[in-house]
């Protein structure tokens, strides 16, 4: 067989995958920015109810200034909790969004607080490391979850429901 005809017969599946990869960013893209009308008490409840936070504190809005970066006010509402202790890394923030132009902003003062965990813990802090390395940014419309909890799979189960 030729280079020209094995060409010509892998041309439709090319084709095909091209369109699938399309298909898959545009699912992507609608779910990601979906808004849901959900109540931010009842989606950041049913994420709480799932964790053990017998650990871990509630955040005033100076606290998740200091941690995220993120001020308060600028949100349809906002959570966070945080470990009692300097030692612990479990930890929960909650975001209801006012415009969906904020995502990269909350997402990346997440993924900027987990990495500074993952810095502060890293050497020394083996367990919390551990549940560093499993810790979820979920990103869903008008809602932003971070968690770094050994419930993490039932927290995210919650937030999704709840939404």
């Amino acid at each position: 067989m030729t280079k020209e005809k094995i060409g010509r017969l892998l041309a439709p599946a090319g084709m095909v995958l091209s369109v699938l990869a399309v298909v898959i960013f545009v699912l992507t893209l609608v779910v990601q920015d979906k808004q849901s009308n959900a109540e931010f008490s009842d989606v950041s409840d049913a994420v709480v109810k799932t964790l053990d936070c017998s650990e871990m504190q509630q955040a005033d809005n100076q606290m998740i200034k200091r941690l995220y970066g993120l001020t308060p006010a600028d949100y349809a509402g906002i959570t966070v909790w945080y470990p009692t202790t300097n030692m612990g890394a479990e930890e929960v923030l909650i975001v209801k969004l006012k415009d969906l132009s904020q995502q990269e902003t909350v997402a990346a003062a997440a993924q900027a607080r987990l990495d500074t965990q993952m810095n502060t813990f890293e050497g020394y802090g083996v367990e919390q490391v551990a549940l560093l390395e499993k810790a979820v940014i979920e990103v869903r419309g008008n809602y932003i979850l971070f968690v770094c909890n050994d419930h993490v799979d039932a927290a995210v189960q919650a937030f999704l429901d709840a939404l």
